[in-house]
This record gives C-alpha cells, structure tokens and sequence, in this order.
C-alpha cells in the first residue's frame, strides 16, 4: 500500500510535471490546434501530459498497467478540458486582456488539479 508521504510526493510531482507540460513544452501550434477535435496539437500536448504523468507514477506503484490506465486516464480528461476551453474561448472570442478569459483558464486549471486529486485517490484506495 501507497503511504500518505508518497501520495504527497506523487501529489507535488503531478504539479510538477503539469507546470513543465502546459507552459514550458506547449507551443503556439499546439494552443491553436486544441479546438479542434482529433487535430495533431491538441493531441501532441495531451499526450506531453499522458508521458509526463506515466513518468511521475511508474517509480511509486507496483503496477505498470494501473500507471498506464491512469497516465492514459489523465492524457484523455486533459485533452476534453482543454477542448472545451478553447471552444469556449473561440465561441466568445475571449482574449487575455478579458476578466473571462481568466475565469475559464481558472477554472481549467482546476479541473486538471481535480483529475490529479482522482489520480491521487484511486491509488491511495
């Protein structure tokens, strides 16, 4: 069983590795491509953050296929977020001198820190 210093490591890791993903490996071809659906951008900085998470779980779990399932598990409800968001802020024509545009980056980057939260749960369970 996972201890609660280590659940604490894998928590600060994923923070990490999101910070490292989303504003250091992200690139204007990628924030451009994720409103549209299955386009290579959107998929390339999913799969940034599917590899980044695979690689701060694989040294903590037992299991390789549970790091997989959730690494997967992250890279897919990342990639739906951040579809959404950019479909919002496309739909509205939201640019970063707007209160709303920082409202739903906010709220984007809190659903992502939920599904770490999920992340963190299932292999403390």
């Amino acid at each position: 069983m996972i201890m609660y210093e280590q659940l604490l490591l894998v928590f600060i890791f994923l923070m990490l590795k999101h910070t490292v993903a989303d504003y250091f490996l992200q690139r204007m071809w990628m924030i451009k491509d994720k409103s549209i659906y299955g386009a290579q951008g959107g998929i390339a900085h999913a799969a940034t953050h599917t590899i980044g998470t695979l690689l701060v779980l694989i040294p903590f779990l037992v299991s390789n296929f549970l790091a997989i399932v959730l690494a997967i598990l992250d890279g897919v409800i990342h990639y739906h977020i951040d579809y959404v968001k950019s479909n919002i802020w496309k739909k509205y024509n939201f640019d970063s001198t707007q209160t709303q545009y920082w409202i739903l980056q906010g709220v984007d980057q809190y659903l992502h820190f939920l599904t770490y939260a999920l992340i963190i749960y299932i292999i403390g369970a």
